[in-house]
């Protein structure tokens, strides 16, 4: 029994400390066929390890996009350790 709570108690613990979302940062266009991706990702620790480019120009640049057709924020973390992105998607 004792086996069973040490279990659930940590899965617990590594429940709650996690994080996953994404939030569109600008406009959504229909995509075209042979549409280019760019990423500006940065890891934390918790916390540390610096901002991704919210404006979407680093992850632009990333992926040779001159015509923006929408960027998107994600972060997925577990306990302050993962990492956060820019996507951005153009021509």
């Amino acid at each position: 029994m004792s086996r069973g709570r040490t279990l659930i108690t940590m899965l617990l613990l590594v429940m709650t400390g996690c994080e996953s979302h994404t939030w569109p940062l600008r406009y959504t266009n229909p995509l075209v066929a042979d549409a280019k991706q760019g990423q500006d990702c940065r890891h934390l620790v918790f916390g540390l390890g610096g901002m991704a480019d919210v404006t979407g120009a680093k992850a632009m640049r990333q992926g040779g996009i001159t015509t923006l057709r929408s960027a998107e924020y994600q972060v997925n973390t577990i306990q302050g350790l993962g990492r956060e992105c820019v996507i951005a998607h153009g021509e």
